[in-house]
C-alpha cells in the first residue's frame, strides 16, 4: 500500500484537470483530519504545506492523540517531507519523523465535480496518524 500511495503521489502534474484545482504548487495550505479513537480520545493528523517550486510543497506533518474532554495532547509526532499533486484529482506526500525514522505518506482526494470543496477525504499510512476520514483544507491563515 505504501508504495502504491508513493507512486500515485509522484505522478506528474501535467494533466489539465489537475491544474484547475487548488491548492497549486505556488500556494501554501493546511489540512486537518481528526477521527475518534478510544472513548474520550481522538487521533489527529495535520499537514502544513509551504510552496516549493517548481511543482510541489515542503510539508510538516503532525499526528497524535488528544483528549476530546479537555483538548489535552496525549501524544505528538512531528515530521518533515515533501508533497505534490498527482495526475488524478488530489495530492499527497510523504515524510519522516524527527530523527530520520521513516514515517509514512498521505493522500488527499479532490473531485472535479466539486473543485472548490474544502471538506475532503484523506488517508495517512503512519500508525501515529488517523487512518482515513474527512478533513478540512484551508489556506493555513
Amino acid at each position: 500500500m505504501r508504495s502504491l500511495v508513493a507512486t500515485l503521489v509522484l505522478i506528474s502534474a501535467a494533466t489539465p484537470a489537475a491544474a484547475e484545482l487548488w491548492p497549486t504548487a505556488s500556494t501554501g495550505w493546511r489540512f486537518a483530519l481528526t477521527v475518534p479513537s478510544r472513548p474520550g480520545r481522538q487521533r489527529y493528523g495535520y499537514v502544513d504545506a509551504e510552496a516549493h517550486p517548481p511543482g510541489g510543497w515542503i510539508v510538516t506533518v503532525t499526528c497524535g492523540e488528544e483528549s476530546t474532554k479537555d483538548g489535552r495532547v496525549l501524544s505528538r509526532y512531528v515530521g518533515k517531507g515533501t508533497g505534490t499533486r498527482g495526475a488524478a484529482p488530489g495530492f499527497g506526500g510523504q515524510w519522516d519523523w524527527r530523527g530520520g525514522r521513516l514515517a509514512g505518506s498521505f493522500v488527499i482526494t479532490q473531485s472535479m465535480k466539486r473543485p472548490h470543496e474544502l471538506r475532503l477525504p484523506a488517508e495517512f499510512t503512519a500508525p501515529e496518524c488517523p487512518r482515513r476520514g474527512m478533513g478540512d483544507l484551508s489556506t493555513g491563515d
